[in-house]
């Protein structure tokens, strides 16, 4: 780890009291990185519902015991720190993708992570742009992780998907 890094860590450690997570190995991250460019591929090609499919069948990958296991203050920091290979792989297959795409992005990665990350579809209660109706997040523990917290508030869930592999 560089200095730099080590000072932003310890930066960010301070705000919460959260303890660092552990870092993943590159054998998970690569699992990740191949399991998100598999749903981007399929939403990009087929639609959500192979997508939906998908994720929904993800096994994590090497080593995911060890999150799956962390507290959820612990996990979320992780997740947070991970937003950004989850999005390089978005930008390179779908540079202009909308809310779907990169709620898939990021809750397919934290999934093959072992992180049990919901992808979130929901209706706007009330429409102001009709175009703009639908909208979709990830969460971690109840924790929206891609967007504005209060974004609950304005819509309906209509779909929340996991992969089953680590649902309870």
């Amino acid at each position: 780890m560089t200095e730099l890094a080590r000072q932003l860590e310890s930066m960010l450690s301070d705000i919460d009291g959260v303890p660092p997570p552990p870092r993943l190995s590159r054998r998970l991250r690569g699992h990740a990185l191949r399991s998100t460019w598999t749903a981007l591929r399929l939403l990009g090609k087929q639609g959500w519902g192979p997508a939906h499919s998908y994720l929904r069948d993800l096994r994590p990958g090497p080593g995911w015991q060890l999150h799956a296991e962390l507290e959820p203050a612990v996990a979320i920091r992780l997740a947070r720190r991970e937003i950004l290979f989850s999005q390089l792989v978005l930008r390179t297959l779908q540079p202009n993708g909308l809310c779907l795409a990169r709620s898939l992005s990021l809750g397919t990665y934290l999934s093959a992570t072992g992180l049990p990350a919901e992808v979130i579809v929901a209706r706007e209660r009330t429409s102001t742009n009709p175009r703009y109706s639908f909208h979709s997040w990830t969460e971690l523990y109840g924790e929206v992780l891609n967007d504005n917290q209060d974004v609950t508030l304005g819509f309906s869930v209509l779909q929340r998907v996991s992969a089953s592999a680590l649902s309870g």
